[in-house]
């Protein structure tokens, strides 16, 4: 005698319930670490060479650049788990090319800032992991120009073109409340927009607020879902 287990079946519940709360708490932990990356470090804008020399001399600003680096990478890896959860939605596999596009977008996000981590730690950690002399006033300035362009230019263009794959999914299927899907493509466009304007960087905050709202939404969906 055999039986068959539904979605909406009390066996599979408690499942579910870790696999929303996973889905949740990463969706958290990925606006904690975009506030963190850009708010533990703050190397000085159109600083001379001295002031620049000076800032990179102190070992406290090395450490925090290793630990906006490390945020970088928890990041990373957030987005791979918020999209390893919207995969399990059976919802979401009626719109099977943006879940899709949204998969191939989460990759090159986890790429690219596990990049930006790298290269965000990399001074520190050659100062002060290996013990090498801290490099020239015209390498520091090109590795701080480097930080700033790929979190700004790449980081954020791969982040807002994940954000709108993934509610151009929700909005087709209502996988997830719909509100979600309306405030992940508005931030989206603002933040390719800005990223053309060479301001990515600056709409941060949008990421953030979407990880968020995406959370709430994640926590409420239904466990038949």
């Amino acid at each position: 005698m055999s039986s068959t287990i539904t979605a909406g079946d009390p066996q599979t519940r408690p499942a579910r319930s870790a696999a929303r709360a996973t889905g949740a708490i990463a969706a958290v932990l990925l606006a904690v670490a975009l506030f963190m990356t850009v708010a533990s470090v703050d190397v000085p804008h159109e600083p001379s060479d001295q002031e620049l020399l000076t800032w990179w001399q102190d070992s406290g600003n090395r450490t925090s650049g290793v630990i906006s680096g490390m945020w970088a990478l928890l990041a990373a890896c957030m987005v791979a788990v918020v999209m390893g959860h919207l995969r399990t939605l059976s919802a979401a596999a009626k719109a099977p090319r943006w879940l899709a596009f949204a998969g191939s977008m989460a990759a090159a996000v986890t790429a690219v800032w596990l990049v930006t981590g790298a290269a965000r730690a990399a001074i520190g950690h050659l100062v002060d992991v290996m013990d090498e002399p801290l490099p020239g006033v015209d390498v520091l300035r090109a590795a701080t120009a480097f930080n700033y362009t790929l979190l700004g230019l790449s980081g954020m263009a791969v982040l807002g073109l994940f954000i709108l794959a993934v509610s151009v999914v929700v909005l087709r299927t209502a996988a997830l409340g719909r509100w979600v899907g309306y405030v992940g493509l508005g931030s989206a466009v603002v933040m390719i927009a800005a990223v053309v304007a060479q301001y990515g960087a600056y709409t941060t905050p949008l990421g953030i607020l979407w990880a968020l709202c995406l959370a709430v939404a994640i926590w409420r969906q239904p466990d038949s879902a």
